[in-house]
């Protein structure tokens, strides 16, 4: 017996070195058809025109928050921002600030560093491995021993759900789904799937400047088009209307075939009309329509660890991303926990939802950062409460939802 273990184990590992080592040139990365990459490759110079659409919408974010508030903006030479006001500066560029030094950004790039912070601190996170190329029979331990599908993400830096794959529930997912995240990271996390809904909980010094419910990107059927071809028509939808629509396009990778194939579906199924498909659980594809305020959602307790997590991270600003069940209840209640906690969030995500409050999130964050106190005044007489951390005793404000619904 011990030596049929031993026996599977040597071959799992196998298994993973010829799927990561071999996918680029067998093709192995998604397990798709030749056509389905064909598409990738046309898509790639798609992408590059909606970053251009990303940058133009932050230039715009920063520069009208700037003259909101009374600041100077500059445009430097790199393509990054300053913005000046009573002798402070900021420099920013798209999501990226200088509110925090160097060393708190790399901190958190390092995905397991940070899990193992949060555990130490008793904050509630998805179980998970950590393992490297040779390591894959570990993955496939965790794999058969989880009565639920699992995530793979890569372990180091990466943004924009880069190289995560959700719903993997096979060997030969798991093998594809550990290729694509080992092309952008040397160490990847093999973790449980929790269920619920994601939130993203924007924190700054310790407050909470608001909370979205991010749904997850989805088609709804016409009757008679494809998957492929709603999916191809929802992108050039986005290409022509840009940041207005959303930040990215539906990308093509496992996450997209894992999360179709669990609804018995394929990029050639056709559906009857009016079916909605849920194309991803990787969030970062979705459009600004599928972004949903939420500051009234989460309980206390799961705000208050929202706030410790981006205090444990020692990040003035970061989105602190959740996923539960049911908001109204503690983490250990409803098997929630948090996912990521983001140095360098992105505030496109607090935009575009239908809100008419007259101070945007990027005006409330500079705010923030070149006057605190004059903040917190702004946020209670707009109905802000006070929040109390049970844990530490500390206080923090938990903006209100002033604005309802959501634009398409």
């Amino acid at each position: 017996m011990v030596s049929d273990d031993l026996g599977n184990a040597g071959r799992d590992r196998a298994i993973g070195r010829i799927l990561v080592v071999g996918a680029p040139v067998l093709g192995l990365l998604g397990a798709y058809s030749r056509f389905s990459r064909r598409v990738r490759r046309k898509l790639s110079s798609n992408q590059r025109r909606m970053a251009e659409s990303r940058r133009e919408f932050y230039a715009n974010m920063w520069r009208e928050a700037a003259e909101m508030i009374g600041a100077q903006f500059t445009l430097l030479d790199d393509g990054s921002n300053l913005i000046e006001k009573n002798g402070q500066t900021i420099r920013v560029q798209e999501n990226i600030t200088s509110l925090d030094p160097a060393p708190i950004l790399r901190r958190a790039k390092d995905k397991l560093a940070i899990r193992a912070m949060l555990v130490r601190s008793g904050i509630a996170v998805p179980k998970c491995i950590a393992i490297t190329v040779d390591e894959f029979d570990r993955a496939v331990q965790m794999l058969k021993a989880s009565p639920h599908p699992i995530v793979v993400k890569p372990a180091d830096a990466t943004s924009g759900g880069e190289g995560v794959t959700t719903n993997v529930s096979t060997v030969r997912q798991l093998g594809a789904a550990v290729a694509w995240a080992r092309s952008f990271s040397p160490r990847i996390l093999i973790e449980e799937q929790l269920a619920g809904d994601c939130y993203r909980v924007l924190v700054m010094d310790g407050k909470v400047l608001d909370v979205v419910l991010r749904h997850p990107p989805a088609i709804v059927s016409d009757g008679r088009s494809t998957i492929l071809q709603l999916i191809n028509r929802e992108n050039r939808v986005r290409l022509k209307k840009g940041f207005i629509r959303a930040q990215c396009l539906v990308g093509f990778d496992p996450d997209l075939r894992n999360t179709l194939r669990r609804q018995n579906l394929t990029l050639s199924s056709r559906l009857s009309r009016g079916t909605r498909v849920v194309l991803k659980q990787v969030i970062n594809d979705n459009n600004a329509g599928d972004n949903e305020v939420a500051n009234d959602r989460l309980c206390g307790a799961i705000l208050s660890a929202a706030c410790d997590g981006a205090r444990i991270l020692g990040a003035r600003m970061a989105g602190v991303d959740i996923i539960c069940s049911d908001p109204k209840v503690p983490f250990d209640l409803c098997g929630g926990g948090i996912i990521e906690v983001n140095a360098t969030p992105g505030l496109y995500y607090h935009y575009n939802k239908g809100r008419d409050d007259s101070a945007p999130m990027a005006e409330r964050v500079l705010n923030r950062a070149f006057g605190p106190a004059t903040d917190r005044e702004w946020l209670k007489a707009r109905g802000a409460q006070t929040v109390v951390n049970p844990s530490s005793g500390d206080h923090y404000i938990a903006e209100r939802s002033l604005r309802t619904g959501s634009s398409s």
